[in-house]
This record gives C-alpha cells, sequence and structure tokens, in this order.
C-alpha cells in the first residue's frame, strides 16, 4: 500500500437535437396567456456549459446518483436532454468535467507547491495548518461538491474514484513521503507511514464534514475554523514529534 492511499475516499447517449435551447422564458405579452407558446433563450456556449455543470452537481448532491436522471438535469436546466448531450457526449464525460470545474476553482497544484515549498523549510506545523485550512475552506465555500462526492463514496460510484486518483492520492502520496522523511531525521515517532496520513487528513476531513456536511454548527463546534486548526495541529504534532526518553529513571528500576 502507498503511503497516501489510506486516505478516505473520500465523488449517456446522443438524441435528436433541438434547434433551440436554454431556459423557457415568456415574453412579455405571452404572459398574460397560459396558452401561450413558451420562447426559449439561447446562451452562450460556455455559458450553457458552466450552467449545466451546476444544475449537475446540484442535482447529485440533492438526490444521489442513483436518483438522478440525465433526464432530471436536463429538466432542472430548462433544456432537452439533447442540448445536455451535446455538450457532454456521454456521463463520464460529465463526471470528468465536474472534477476539472473543481481542479479549476480549487488549484489542488498550487496547494501542492505551496507544501513543497514548506516541506523544504520543515516547517511541521505551518504544513499541517496550510492543508487543514486549505480543506476546511474547500467544504465551506463548495458544499455541494462535497455532499456529491460524499454520495459518489456510498454508492460505490466511479465518481468517487475519479475524484481520489486525481486529489486525494496526490496530496496522500506527498503527506506520506514528509512523514517518512521526518521520522528517518529523527523528528517524528517510528510509526507506519499510511496510519500517519489517516490521522492527519482523516482528522481535517472529519471536522469540515461535520461542520459543513450535517451542519453541527456553531453550537457542537464552538471553536471557529482558525482556532480548530490550531488545536487540531497541536494534536497532531503531539502524536508525531518524537518525544525524548524521561532522563534519571533506570530500565526496570520501577522509578
Amino acid at each position: 500500500m502507498k503511503s497516501g492511499e489510506g486516505v478516505a475516499r473520500g465523488v449517456c447517449y446522443y438524441s435528436e437535437y433541438l434547434l433551440m435551447e436554454g431556459p423557457r422564458t415568456r415574453t412579455p405579452d405571452a404572459s398574460k396567456s397560459a396558452d401561450a407558446p413558451l420562447r426559449v433563450a439561447r446562451m452562450p456556449g460556455e455559458d450553457r456549459r458552466r450552467q449545466l455543470l451546476g444544475v449537475a452537481v446540484e442535482s447529485f448532491a440533492r438526490n444521489g446518483f442513483s436518483g438522478t436522471k440525465t433526464r432530471d438535469i436536463a429538466a432542472a436546466a430548462g433544456v432537452s436532454e439533447a442540448i445536455l448531450f451535446r455538450h457532454f457526449a456521454s456521463k463520464e464525460d460529465l463526471y470528468h468535467a465536474i472534477l476539472d470545474a473543481k481542479e479549476a476553482k480549487s488549484g489542488p497544484g498550487q496547494l501542492l507547491e505551496e507544501l513543497e515549498e514548506i516541506a523544504g523549510r520543515r516547517d511541521d506545523r505551518a504544513l499541517f495548518a496550510t492543508l487543514a485550512r486549505h480543506l476546511i475552506r474547500s467544504f465551506r465555500d463548495d458544499v455541494a461538491f462535497h455532499r456529491l462526492l460524499m454520495y459518489a463514496s456510498l454508492e460505490g460510484h466511479v465518481l468517487a474514484d475519479l475524484f481520489y486518483d486525481r486529489f486525494g492520492l496526490p496530496t496522500g502520496d506527498f503527506l506520506g513521503r514528509y512523514i517518512s522523511q521526518r521520522q528517518k531525521e529523527g523528528a517524528f515517532r517510528e510509526c507506519d507511514p499510511g496510519a500517519a496520513v489517516l490521522f492527519v487528513m482523516g482528522s481535517m476531513i472529519h471536522y469540515a464534514m461535520m461542520r459543513y456536511l450535517f451542519g453541527l454548527g456553531e453550537k457542537k463546534l464552538a471553536p471557529g475554523d482558525d482556532e480548530l486548526v490550531d488545536q487540531l495541529v497541536d494534536l497532531m504534532m503531539g502524536g508525531l514529534e518524537e518525544r525524548p526518553a524521561k532522563r534519571g529513571k533506570a530500565k526496570g528500576s520501577g522509578k
């Protein structure tokens, strides 16, 4: 098993094209009559693609993958399935597009670059705090995506594996390598690096899920995010740092 692989995983076909696309909106005159025809508003291609992605994420996050059909996404967006398939030729394309949008928004590559720079300074506390703040901010700012990912994990959906391969595995592998290196340098105690990765990332993700997915809120989780991160890092350092043996206590003396 690779050092980071224990990290929790956490998440269609063409039909006939229509000539017009977009949410159905009534013209001012037509709105006076319930029987008047609906006129469909056009939307630029990139705007339509972003709209469909947003609707897909919200639909999956609300009803899960087994409870969401492509026709449901199209209907929620006010278009036909043909328009959905025009932008995403298959469900697999749609899943990859959701992750592409998440990657563009959260910048995991930038995070790893920042973590690499901190690792070079051997600033353990700053590294754990930076990772924790990034993960918690991701949950706070994009609840729908993380709820979608939770459904994907529970349903054994392919999106969970795609997310893990693209986001979870690189971060987990980096963290495992760093912990292993710090063990060799004598800064961290000996333990399985994979278990240490679970300990570090699991605590961060669990807090973020409790607060932002399950809505425990301020009454149950009194500290704010920044204060909670400081406390989590204290616990992580206390668990990982190598402790010198107590002096003056002879082996087997019992004193």
